[in-house]
């Protein structure tokens, strides 16, 4: 919702800095600048040194920074805008938020709301503002470069595309209901029939991705499983260069999931070591390995370490996604004669890099489809599949009144993925996540 108040926040890091930045926006923003300094003309959109006063009559200076202003509409939320930075101590921030409160021009910021004007200023789409949190959130360079794309519009370029063949549509069906057959082309129905069965392709075609976007943007999830006293805990260590795990020669040491966040060539990866597989008698390791099997067929990969050559057929009927390991290598006495394993040490670190490089190769993106826009929220997934299904309904539909409805609950499925719709209900879940300052 739209609103006339001027907001402010610290849109840096809080803490120690060498420098802090405050954003202003809102029609107060020239009147909150001349309440707090002397400056008497301010340009757009370049710099200027800014004295910055708690009470100007008696000239009680906080600080000297740097002010950049950005007259409406051409900011980030289309409104009067100011970025005013200072020294970042935690003495001067907080005795900024204390003089832009006492100003009486305007609130502080609530979380998200900077980019929430711009999308209610039509700056941004709901995709690209979605996308922001997202780079922000970025750790590895495949999340900022996915982030990257959703922020340049692609992806709502591509779904306002099939929003607009959809209107279409729905006009030629509706216009077939409020005319006769004599005032509509004779092959409207069957162009009508052949540009769904298109766009129900093109959305199947986007759903078919092993949610590699979701993977980017969550992570790609690779569980560590297999028998007590494999090496499983000794893995996940060694890949985090400290002792992430209890390693010990008692089974069953292990009773819950521990994860490791790992960048992986630019791919985000958590690694979960799980409890050793067996028949427990005791509960709490029943409950840990009951928790390893519900991880693992959420994974995109399984890392399963063996002991023994018959094992390979024992865990191939059980799990999918399977990378074989047989570990401890520079102790063991027989090596498994299989093209199916990784033969690794976790103690003097031989094969380790053999393994990540097949990790990595069974998550890689195929180079042909590096430059696609990935579908990389849930929210948008079960919209889209929604979408289809509408249509799916259109073309079985005898009535023509029924296939027009279906056609029309499709496009506006498509709008609440772009925010061309009224969707308040989900605009404060999603800007929710947002820090304040953004």
């Amino acid at each position: 919702m739209l609103t006339d108040e001027t907001i402010y926040a610290l849109a840096t890091v809080s803490g120690k800095s060498a420098i802090a930045t405050f954003r202003i926006s809102g029609k107060n923003t020239r009147k909150v600048i001349n309440k707090i300094s002397k400056i008497k003309k301010i340009e757009t959109k370049k710099p200027k040194l800014i004295k910055i006063f708690s009470n100007k009559k008696n000239n009680d200076e906080t600080d000297i920074g740097t002010i950049i202003f950005y007259k409406s509409p051409k900011s980030y939320t289309g409104e009067d805008m100011a970025e005013i930075t200072v020294h970042g101590s935690p003495a001067i921030i907080k005795e900024m938020y204390s003089i832009l409160f006492d100003t009486g021009m305007c609130r502080l910021a609530y979380p998200g709301e900077f980019t929430r004007r711009a999308f209610e200023n039509n700056k941004v789409d709901l995709i690209q503002a979605e996308a922001v949190i997202d780079l922000i959130n970025a750790e590895t360079k495949e999340q900022r470069i996915q982030a990257t794309k959703q922020l340049s519009g692609k992806f709502g370029l591509k779904i306002n595309s099939m929003f607009n063949k959809i209107k279409k549509i729905l006009a030629n069906q509706e216009a077939m209901i409020d005319f006769s057959e004599e005032e509509i082309p004779n092959n409207l129905e069957i162009k009508n029939k052949e540009q769904i069965e298109n766009i129900i392709k093109d959305i199947s075609n986007m759903l078919d991705d092993k949610k590699t976007g979701e993977n980017i943007r969550d992570g790609f999830a690779v569980s560590i499983l297999g028998k007590p006293n494999t090496g499983k805990s000794s893995l996940i260590n060694n890949l985090a260069d400290r002792e992430l795990a209890i390693v010990t020669k008692t089974p069953g040491t292990t009773t819950d999931i521990i994860e490791l966040r790992y960048d992986l060539r630019g791919l985000p990866v958590t690694f979960f070591d799980t409890a050793g597989l067996r028949k427990a008698s005791n509960k709490i390791e029943k409950i840990g390995i009951n928790k390893a099997l519900i991880r693992s067929k959420k994974s995109s990969i399984n890392l399963i370490i063996i002991k023994k050559k018959q094992e390979i057929k024992e865990y191939s009927d059980k799990f999918d996604n399977i990378i074989f390991i047989q570990s401890k290598m520079d102790i063991v006495k027989k090596r498994i004669d299989s093209n199916k394993v990784v033969h690794i040490s976790s103690k003097t670190g031989r094969g380790i890099k053999i393994l990540l490089d097949i990790i990595h190769k069974k998550i890689y993106l195929d180079p042909k489809k590096r430059d696609n826009v990935f579908v990389s929220r849930e929210r948008h997934r079960q919209i889209l599949v929604m979408v289809k299904n509408s249509l799916i309904k259109s073309l079985k539909a005898e009535q023509i009144d029924i296939k027009a409805e279906e056609i029309r609950n499709s496009m506006i499925g498509l709008s609440k993925i772009t925010g061309n719709n009224n969707i308040d209900e989900i605009l404060d879940i999603i800007f929710k996540d947002f820090c304040i300052g953004k």
